[in-house]
């Protein structure tokens, strides 16, 4: 099985991206998990031939068995993120997450920051045709959660994501009410 992760932030050593480093820990041995890293470099959707890095991440998720997707919290989908989920979801390229099992993570520092963000992570995911597993994971208090090797240190964060990411690796699950 393979599961493509993607970080919502643009920044260097963001919470989100530290998340999915802490899930590849968490995930079975035979899970092969690639964090895709060309976020930065997607443009927004336009008319066209698919820009390389659009190609390139369209073509890893076409081979892809699921998405992981961890969202910054703002009270908006993080610009790049949107881009690369509507050039993905378009038939330029390839409509590549129609049916597609996805998750969504985020890492805040406080717990009511995430609604909006997940709400609108799981409607673009929802529109684009992926298939969102129904248990969600917020991982508040970011900045005191995770240790020096990148591991989630609090047990309970711990046992949530690794509900998420078995979720993720079933044949079926809940697909979301969003």
């Amino acid at each position: 099985m393979k599961i493509i992760g993607i970080a919502g932030s643009l920044r260097p050593g963001a919470y989100v991206r530290k998340l999915l480093e802490a899930s590849a820990r968490e995930l079975p041995a035979s899970v092969d998990f690639e964090i895709w890293d060309g976020l930065d470099q997607v443009p927004p959707f336009q008319e066209g031939p698919l820009p390389q890095r659009v190609d390139e991440l369209c073509h890893i998720l076409s081979g892809a068995d699921g998405l992981l997707v961890a969202a910054p919290a703002h009270s908006v989908l993080p610009p790049q993120l949107g881009h690369a989920l509507a050039w993905a979801a378009s038939s330029r390229g390839g409509a590549v997450l129609v049916g597609k099992p996805a998750a969504v993570l985020t890492a805040c520092l406080h717990a009511h920051e995430a609604t909006w963000t997940q709400t609108e992570l799981r409607r673009a995911l929802g529109a684009a045709g992926a298939v969102v597993y129904g248990a969600d994971l917020v991982v508040s208090s970011a900045l005191s959660q995770f240790d020096s090797e990148g591991r989630l240190v609090d047990p309970e964060f711990r046992d949530r994501l690794c509900t998420v990411l078995k979720g993720l690796c079933k044949p079926s699950f809940t697909k979301s009410t969003v």
